[in-house]
């Protein structure tokens, strides 16, 4: 997930960490400056395009020149991450940060940043903890609740880092679970983290993009930990080469977890009010991946029912992609495509859709999977395993050739094709990570239970394990 046009990204941020931001930058092809006199500020911020205003070993003049740093990428519409460290222990800073917030008066697009007792306090002036780290025993649904809170108060992305890094825009909430215990060893890995935020909203803003950045420093990590020596030395080391890859083999845009039921909708001989009860019935029941199928609507119509369909998704959590059309995920901000073998190549998609979308694709042997994969897919939907009534015509592939894909080919393989909890039996120890089913759900007189079922039948034959991944 390097970057593509090298951005100048300012970071005012605190001397104990600034190699390491710089660095981040670097490691993600942009570059860094870290500019911090009050006279040059706003000429650097100028040019720049996304700006990190980090709190952390705060200084007289560093508040004057986030001020000034601030106020030209509001004029300018630069994004701005505010890092808001030792907000929970220090009053000077959290006086600091909601003056800055302040003089925000448009809708340019910021994030404020904070572990969880920073969001916090941010939001409750009398909460305290001790020093920058986020104190123990904090619930994880009450800073949910003050992270959406905050960034409906402020129309922000507000992002609380902590065992489980909760992203919110106040209508959407993602939860980003990652990262390893030996991000705590060394010092500024959150303040890495605004680093990776503002690099990479240079290129693409949004709650998405934030996200991925979670994802990154996270998978990064959870790597560095297992190919460093166990210190602290060796961590970093690794910690900053898995950064440097961009992403590309360290990042998901998907996890194995999110593929683990995967429905295809089929709208066929529903009207638009059964198919879209069917469909938040099986969400409900506990569908992980959502792909909606219309081959034959025209764009209007189904640029309309994929919208109403991502609304319903966004209310679970859950990922939607659009089988096919690049153009109607684009249209409905959707979280990705899926693509056959005849349809858009996965490279040129990316090039459409940018780095932060999920692209899946479909395959039937080793080399179509491995092509997939090197393009920039995310995961492989393989099949069909049996004969399918969702398509005119049904190539079947065998359960020896889903295992080698999964043993060869290092994203993620769901099954698909006529599959139900009476014949997934076959799929018992093929390291899948889930199966991709229409029928058996959308053709069941009660989606919900279905759903259950099928969960219920996956659990007992221990399917969805993942991949080698």
């Amino acid at each position: 997930m390097k970057t593509k046009n090298s951005p100048l990204i300012h970071c005012i941020t605190n001397p104990i960490s600034m190699t390491q931001c710089a660095n981040t930058v670097l490691a993600l092809g942009a570059k860094p400056i870290m500019a911090e006199h009050p006279g040059e500020v706003k000429e650097i911020t100028a040019t720049a395009k996304a700006l990190l205003l980090n709190l952390g070993n705060i200084s007289g003049t560093r508040m004057e020149a986030m001020e000034i740093a601030f106020g030209e990428a509001l004029v300018r519409d630069i994004p701005v991450v505010i890092d808001a460290v030792g907000v929970s222990c220090s009053k000077l800073r959290r006086d600091f940060l909601l003056a800055l917030l302040g003089k925000r008066a448009n809708d340019s697009c910021l994030v404020i940043k904070g572990n969880y007792s920073e969001i916090l306090a941010t939001c409750d002036e009398s909460y305290r903890s001790e020093g920058v780290d986020a104190a123990k025993g904090i619930e994880r649904e009450e800073v949910a609740r003050a992270a959406e809170e905050l960034a409906r108060e402020r129309g922000a992305v507000v992002l609380a880092s902590g065992a489980v890094d909760i992203v919110t825009d106040g209508e959407r909430t993602e939860l980003v679970e990652g990262g390893c215990p030996e991000l705590a060893m060394i010092t500024g890995t959150g303040c890495m983290l605004g680093a990776i935020c503002a690099t990479l909203l240079a290129e693409s803003r949004g709650l998405a993009t934030v996200a991925d950045a979670c994802r990154l420093l996270g998978t990064a990590g959870e790597k560095a930990a297992k190919d460093s020596h166990g210190g602290a030395g060796s961590f970093l080391v690794k910690l900053m080469d898995d950064i440097s890859m961009g992403g590309e083999q360290v990042m998901q845009r998907v996890t194995k977890d999110q593929l683990k039921l995967y429905l295809v909708t089929d709208s066929t001989g529903l009207s638009e009010e059964e198919f879209l009860t069917k469909v938040e019935a099986a969400l409900q029941g506990g569908v992980t991946f959502l792909q909606i199928r219309e081959k034959d609507r025209p764009t209007l119509d189904y640029i309309d029912l994929a919208r109403k369909v991502h609304e319903i998704s966004a209310r679970y959590n859950v990922p939607l992609v659009v089988d096919d059309r690049v153009d109607v995920a684009m249209a409905i901000d959707a979280e990705g495509v899926h693509l056959g073998q005849s349809d858009m190549p996965v490279d040129e998609a990316r090039k459409l859709l940018g780095d932060s979308k999920i692209i899946g694709a479909t395959a039937k042997t080793v080399e179509q999977a491995r092509v997939a994969k090197d393009m920039g897919a995310d995961y492989i939907g393989v099949g069909a395993i049996y004969p399918t009534t969702t398509k005119v015509k049904t190539i079947i592939t065998s359960v020896d050739t889903l295992r080698d894909i999964c043993e060869k080919v290092e994203i993620p393989a769901n099954a698909i094709g006529g599959l139900n909890k009476d014949n997934i039996d076959v799929l018992k120890g093929v390291p899948i990570a889930g199966i991709c089913v229409v029928s058996a759900i959308m053709k069941a007189e009660d989606s919900y239970k279905a759903t259950r079922d099928l969960l219920a039948r996956m659990d007992e034959l221990e399917i969805g394990k993942g991949n080698s991944l």
